[in-house]
């Protein structure tokens, strides 16, 4: 055994024995640079030539770069708020088309060589700057001056300069640095598809001037990319420079989606890499899915960590897990095929997938928001009703009673209710000498420790993610005099308490304005994809769009309604649903036609006189027979009975009358109607 071992430090490799080791260290060993295309060579058949497929690792590790970055752009981005939502769709616009566009290239013309290797590493390069850079992106800037305001409090005016001046220099540095990075992206894809003209050229294959338009059009955006860059450099604070800015944008993007559309395809077995674009947009969407399942589970987490379980959380989570199930039986368990039938619809089916992800990841922002809105509202109901009990049993001479449960409560929060009593009651006591009396007293101190409560509890939700304004607020209410929070306990609207609450339940239930819009707008796109693949050509094909239309245009009429996740679950319950239904009736039918074809089969067999090998049947003789109404003439010698043929069978045997199949003697053979 050590012989055998140390052996093979000098051993040569063995063909035979190591062939999965010869063909991984043949794979491995890679040129430069690879022709995409298949070269005709004496002796190698198309059929025989391997072709230049893309690692999946390398799939899979683009994929994961480029949701990393927009991964990067949903933290660095709060979709609280209008100009976060404009903001989060743009730059999803911007880095979804890198994606698009190289993808488009690596399914066509990706070879396994170092010249792609080393892009590869650049493009993972441009997608973590652009991730970097995306943390002050705002397209308001400029265009809605509001938007773009930042919020100073009391500061002085020499410090509230040098924070606009901070805002103003962060916002110029995103837009130019995105701009570049996008020029260099182009740049770099650009010299794929040059390289792959020259080949084209040298390995004499189909030409046309249509093939410039995917390289012109990317030179195109490149170059308004670059323009950009230079306008936000020499005058970044004009207004018309932003919005064209915008504008511009929007026509490198569309502009490179139309020459892809009007680029034509190579023949069959012409390129190495005939790759499909679906799996990869597969690929993604579950990648997507999964970052917002990760997203709505750390909120779960820290509602776990909060105030514990209750009803409305359990409810709740239930209810996201049951929407992301549907989605995913709504998206991939649909009417899908790899290749459309024609390449403008091919190029059309993958912009529709952009409002798709973007629905997609909007909706999954929106439902963790909900779901952090609901169940601060849930705590706050169940610590104001215990505070309440507290309350009804304080007295001046006794202070505040022990209470369990709202012990138990506050511990999430590292707050002792029985300390806490104990600085409520020593604050109560250094104010008896306030002439406002000791009942505003005592009203101003519990106000003042409620809303401190209130505050830590939203930033718990929240992950301690603040906000200037709201804190700011927070902080003028906490140095309020009790006579002022006492006013404020007794008013209803308690106007210095939401100075800062109500920013942020505004900012949490904002999503909810819109969440089941979005929601019907995924499904429809779902209905678009699938009618744009392949038109829709029987009745079911057209059930399974049209359910989709009729529920996505439901939910979006019914959005300003109601902001509850339960309607999301019932609309894609619904959809579920009625697909399976259409499938069962689609299968059914199949089979119908499928059992007609046959029996048609085998009597169109009869007519033109086929051979049955399975039971030695000329069919032919049996052509005088009327179909399953004649019965054959019986022999002499054969036992008496009747005689009738199977009416849809094809092996033409006897059966007795009773239903057991009579063998014929063999010299009976000459009185029936044919020979077996």
């Amino acid at each position: 055994m050590r012989r055998r071992f140390f052996r093979g430090f000098s051993a040569q490799i063995d063909l035979k024995d190591s062939e999965l080791y010869v063909k991984n260290e043949k794979e491995r060993d890679v040129l430069f640079s690879v022709n995409p295309f298949r070269e005709s060579r004496p002796g190698l058949s198309e059929e025989g030539e391997e072709g230049e497929r893309p690692p999946e690792w390398l799939e899979l590790a683009g994929d994961l770069a480029w949701t990393a970055t927009f991964s990067s752009v949903t933290s660095n981005t709060c979709v609280t708020e209008p100009s976060g939502v404009w903001n989060y769709a743009v730059l999803f616009c911007l880095t979804w088309h890198l994606w698009a566009t190289q993808t488009t290239y690596d399914i066509r013309y990706y070879t396994n060589d170092w010249w792609h290797h080393l892009l590869f590493a650049c493009q993972l390069s441009v997608y973590s700057i652009l991730a970097a850079l995306s943390g002050s992106f705002n397209v308001s800037w400029q265009v809605n001056p509001d938007a773009t305001e930042v919020f100073k409090g009391n500061v002085t005016e020499l410090t509230g300069n040098t924070m606009d001046a901070n805002q103003e220099y962060l916002i110029k540095k995103s837009f130019r640095g995105i701009n570049f990075m996008l020029f260099i992206s182009r740049m770099l894809l650009l010299a794929q598809y040059i390289r792959v003209l020259w080949y084209r050229k040298r390995s004499k294959q189909f030409w046309s001037w249509q093939f410039l338009l995917t390289p012109l059009a990317i030179l195109f955006a490149g170059g308004i990319f670059l323009g950009c860059y230079i306008m936000m450099k020499e005058d970044p604070n004009s207004k018309t420079v932003a919005i064209t800015q915008l504008i511009l944008w929007g026509v490198a993007v569309l502009s490179q989606a139309i020459a892809g559309a009007f680029t034509p395809e190579d023949g069959h077995r012409v390129l190495k890499n005939e790759g499909a674009m679906a799996p990869r947009l597969s690929s993604l969407t579950v990648i997507i899915l999964g970052e917002g399942l990760n997203a709505i589970c750390g909120t779960l987490s820290n509602s776990m960590n909060a105030l514990g379980l209750h009803k409305t959380m359990v409810g709740q989570s239930l209810t996201m897990l049951i929407i992301l199930y549907f989605i995913w039986l709504l998206y991939f368990d649909g009417f899908k095929i790899h290749y459309a039938p024609s390449k403008i619809l091919e190029e059309l089916w993958l912009c529709l997938h952009f409002p798709l992800h973007l629905s997609l990841i909007l909706l999954l922002e929106g439902i963790k928001n909900v779901f952090i809105y609901v169940n601060v509202v849930e705590s706050f109901s169940r610590l104001a009703q215990e505070f309440d009990k507290v309350m009804g049993k304080y007295s001046p001479s006794t202070g505040f009673p022990e209470h369990p449960t709202l012990e138990k409560l506050l511990q999430v929060l590292n707050i002792s209710w029985k300390q806490e009593t104990i600085k409520l009651q020593d604050a109560i006591t250094a104010d008896l000498a306030d002439p406002t009396g000791g009942s505003v007293n005592v009203n101003g101190q519990i106000w003042r420790w409620w809303g401190t409560v209130i505050h830590s509890v939203i930033l718990l939700y929240n992950d301690q993610q603040t906000d200037p304004e709201a804190e700011h607020n927070f902080e003028e209410f906490q140095l309020s005099s009790d006579a002022a929070l006492a006013n404020d306990f007794k008013d209803p609207d308690s106007p210095i308490l939401a100075r800062f609450y109500d920013i942020y339940f505004d900012k949490m239930a904002y999503t909810g304005h819109w969440i089941i819009p979005v929601s019907g707008t995924l499904i429809l796109c779902m209905a678009i994809i699938n009618t744009v693949q392949r038109w829709p050509r029987n009745r079911f094909a057209w059930g399974y769009s049209l359910s989709r239309f009729i529920i996505g245009a439901t939910l979006i009429l019914i959005g300003g309604i109601t902001m509850s996740l339960p309607t999301i679950a019932i609309g894609y319950g619904v959809g579920v649903i009625v697909d399976r239904s259409i499938l069962f009736l689609s299968v059914r039918s199949i089979r119908n036609t499928e059992s007609l074809s046959r029996a048609n089969f085998a009597y169109s067999s009869v007519e033109k006189g086929d051979y049955d090998p399975a039971t030695g049947v000329d069919l032919a003789q049996l052509s005088h027979l009327p179909y399953g109404q004649e019965r054959p003439h019986r022999s002499d010698s054969a036992s008496a009975g009747k005689y009738a043929q199977e009416p849809m069978g094809s092996s033409a045997s006897l059966y007795i009358a009773g239903g057991e199949e009579e063998k014929l003697h063999q010299e009976s053979s000459d009185h029936l109607p044919y020979k077996p």
